[in-house]
C-alpha cells in the first residue's frame, strides 16, 4: 500500500510540466506560474501551519506525530551531514533555500516552455547526484562505487538526450535550463536540510514558499503575461500549487518515510516518467529513439545514484 502511495505522489508531481505549458496555452508565461505556484500554495501552507500553532499547545504529542509524517519537505531525504551552511542563522538559511527554488522555477519553466518535458523533467532530477558531489566537496562525504557509476550513467543519459537537440537552439537552450535547474533545486535541498534542524517542516515549508513567491514577483513582473486569458487558465495554476506544490510533496513524503530505500528509489522515477507519458497524451510530445535511449540510461543512472545514497 505505500509503495502504491509512492507511485500516486510521484505521478501527481510528474504533472508539473504539463500543468507549466497548459497555463503557458492559457497565456501565463513561465515565471508567471511559478510565481502563482508558489504564491498559491503559500496561503494554503501558511494557514495549515498557523491552526497547527493553534494546536500545538493542546496536542504537542500529536503535532510532532504530524510533523514526523511530513518530515523532510524533499523528494528524496538525506541524511544531516555537518555543512559550512550549519553556522548561518536559521533566517538565512529560509533565504538562502528559498532564492534557491525560486531559480529552480526559473529555469526548470524556461526549459519547459523551450524544450520537451520530457526533456527538463528529467534533466531536472540530476540533482540527487549534484547533491552527493556537493557534499563530497564541502563535508567530505566521499561517494560510494555505485553511486559513481550511477552518477556516469545518468549524465551520459542526460547528454544523450540534449545531443538529440544539436543544432536546434532554443530545445538545446531549454535543456541547459533543465540541467540548470537541477544545481538550483540541489542547493535548495541542501538549504532546507539544515533550516530543518531549527524549524518544524511545516512552518519551514510555508516560510520557504513564501519567501519564494515574493522572489519571483519581480521576475514575473517584468516578464509579463502574469493573468490568464481566460477562466481555465486559473484551473491550471490551482492544480500547481496544490496538486504539484502541496499535494505530491506530502503524499511522496509520508510514503517515503514508510519504505525500503531501494523501493522508494524506483517509485521516485515515476515523476519523470509519468511526465513524458503526460507529455505525449496531453501535449503531443512524442520522443524519438534517441531520447528514449537517453531517458532510460538516466533514469537507471537516478537509480544507481540516489539508492546508494540512501542505502
Amino acid at each position: 500500500m505505500n509503495f502504491a502511495t509512492l507511485l500516486f505522489g510521484a505521478s501527481l508531481m510528474g504533472t508539473g510540466g504539463v500543468l507549466v505549458r497548459l497555463a503557458g496555452e492559457a497565456g501565463v508565461g513561465p515565471f508567471g506560474s511559478a510565481f502563482w505556484r508558489m504564491a498559491l500554495a503559500s496561503v494554503v501552507l501558511t494557514s495549515w501551519a498557523a491552526a497547527q500553532r493553534l494546536r500545538a499547545g493542546r496536542v504537542s504529542a500529536a503535532r510532532h506525530a504530524a510533523d514526523a509524517e511530513l518530515e523532510p519537505a524533499l523528494e528524496q531525504p538525506t541524511p544531516v551531514v555537518p555543512l559550512r551552511l550549519g553556522a548561518w542563522p536559521r533566517a538565512a538559511l529560509i533565504m538562502l533555500s528559498a532564492a534557491m527554488f525560486a531559480g529552480d522555477l526559473i529555469f526548470y519553466h524556461l526549459g519547459l516552455f523551450w524544450t520537451t518535458v520530457a526533456n527538463a523533467t528529467l534533466e531536472s532530477n540530476l540533482a540527487p547526484v549534484v547533491i552527493t558531489v556537493a557534499l563530497w566537496a564541502l563535508a567530505g562525504s566521499t561517494p560510494s562505487a555505485r553511486f559513481l557509476l550511477g552518477m556516469g550513467i545518468a549524465l551520459v543519459g542526460a547528454m544523450t538526450m540534449i545531443g538529440a537537440h544539436f543544432g536546434h537552439g532554443t530545445a538545446l537552450l531549454g535543456d541547459l535550463c533543465g540541467v540548470t535547474s537541477a544545481l538550483f533545486y540541489a542547493a535548495y535541498q541542501l538549504g532546507v536540510q539544515q533550516a530543518r534542524q531549527r524549524l518544524d517542516t511545516l512552518p519551514l515549508m510555508a516560510w520557504v514558499s513564501s519567501c519564494a513567491a515574493v522572489a519571483l514577483l519581480p521576475f514575473a513582473l517584468l516578464q509579463g503575461h502574469m493573468l490568464p486569458v481566460d477562466h481555465v487558465g486559473w484551473l491550471w495554476l490551482a492544480a500547481l500549487a496544490l496538486v504539484v506544490q502541496i499535494g505530491g510533496q506530502v503524499v511522496v513524503a509520508h510514503a517515503i518515510k514508510h519504505l525500503d530505500s531501494h523501493l522508494a528509489s524506483v517509485g521516485l522515477l515515476v515523476q519523470p516518467a509519468m511526465a513524458a507519458i503526460y507529455a505525449w497524451i496531453i501535449l503531443g510530445q512524442a520522443m524519438g529513439p534517441l531520447q528514449i535511449g537517453g531517458a532510460v540510461l538516466a533514469l537507471c543512472g537516478i537509480y544507481l545514484a540516489r539508492s546508494a545514497r540512501r542505502a
